[in-house]
């Protein structure tokens, strides 16, 4: 009696269809891995200290957007969640304290930023949108004496960018600066150091 042979096709279908779903998943898991260590390498590159930009450590999340563009190899800018994004950098407004100069950049630096520093009527006029007309803000801008004003970044002072209220700088004891609004508009303003006041803090933007 003939014995009844098992189709042998039905088995290599399913055999070989068990081993492409297993070499699809190697591939899918090696290229899942290969994107992380690009990204883990990318990320650390930005920092020379090998982690992700120490600017970002003291803030619990980022707010990304896509900046269009990988020719940079860069697909994203970034800053802290809260605050403020325009051109290169990001802005965080002080709006529940005031404090001395001093602290005020001290404030700033803890978290991994400094105070303003203002370079082209662009930015000027894109900071005194956002902020309180009913408030002065300490900016990154002090005179260590003999009216050598400097910025806190170390950028050169440019006396053909400056935005200071008419009359102004008018006292030497005054060291340092705020941005605050008069009936004429917005404009710098040399105070004394030691007064509390508000304050913005700058950061550059993360791009990954």
């Amino acid at each position: 009696m003939a014995h009844e042979r098992q189709p042998q096709g039905k088995g290599v279908c399913w055999t070989l269809s068990l081993w492409s779903v297993a070499v699809v998943s190697i591939l899918l898991l090696s290229a899942c891995f290969i994107a992380s260590c690009v990204l883990t390498y990318q990320l650390t590159m930005d920092n020379p200290n090998g982690r992700l930009s120490e600017r970002h450590t003291n803030h619990s999340s980022i707010s990304c957007v896509s900046v269009g563009t990988m020719v940079s190899g860069k697909a994203w800018s970034c800053c802290p969640k809260d605050w403020k994004s325009f051109g290169p950098n990001c802005y965080f407004i002080s709006t529940t304290s005031v404090a001395s100069w001093k602290k005020s950049k001290g404030k700033c630096s803890s978290m991994g930023a400094h105070l303003l520093v203002i370079h082209s009527k662009e930015e000027q006029d894109f900071i005194t949108r956002i902020l309180d007309k009913q408030t002065a803000y300490f900016i990154g801008l002090r005179d260590p004496g003999h009216r050598q004003w400097r910025w806190v970044d170390k950028t050169p002072y440019n006396k053909s960018a400056t935005f200071w209220h008419k009359g102004e700088p008018n006292n030497e004891n005054e060291q340092c600066v705020v941005i605050n609004h008069r009936p004429a508009g917005w404009g710098w303003n040399d105070v004394f150091c030691n007064h509390g006041h508000s304050s913005v803090c700058q950061m550059n933007k993360i791009y990954l």
